[in-house]
């Protein structure tokens, strides 16, 4: 009985750490990603990479944000195939919303169904209100105008 016991905990880590890894993105989920409608709450959808500094500069700032602002609901995408670097550092940063990395979908065809405007640049953040508001924007944002974009000042 006590073995069973003992394997208990370690099947529970192992499906933690199993559910932590980031979902691949294909088009109709990204493309679900980037409509108003479906956020009904203040939503902030992150595009990032893991070589990208400025892109860490906003997952900061969202992560002490999200602290404040139990409201406010942050998703990650990885604009790259995850590796097992994305986890850690969205668990550093303290964002446990749902993180997204590029799937087996072209990645042009990603970052078109995610914003047909964009042109790669990151980091790159969908801000919603969850009242159909939207606004896109590229490079690093401050606090205030994300409280602003999402209804949350």
């Amino acid at each position: 009985m006590k073995p069973a016991l003992l394997a208990l905990p370690a099947l529970i880590f192992a499906a933690v750490v199993q559910a932590a890894e980031p979902t691949p993105l294909d088009r109709s989920m990204a493309s679900q990603l980037a409509d108003p409608a479906r956020h009904r709450q203040p939503t902030v959808v992150a595009l990032w990479s893991l070589d990208c500094s400025h892109c860490k500069k906003n997952l900061q700032i969202l992560s002490d944000l999200a602290k404040k602002h139990r409201r406010l609901r942050v998703l990650t995408v990885a604009a790259e195939v995850a590796t097992a670097e994305h986890q850690p550092l969205l668990t550093r940063f303290a964002l446990s919303g749902p993180a997204y990395a590029y799937g087996n979908d072209s990645p042009e065809s990603l970052a078109y169904a995610l914003d047909s405007g964009w042109a790669g640049e990151l980091p790159r953040t969908f801000l919603y209100d969850g009242k159909g508001g939207q606004r896109k924007v590229s490079g690093v944002l401050s606090a205030i105008d994300i409280e602003r974009a999402t209804g949350l000042r």
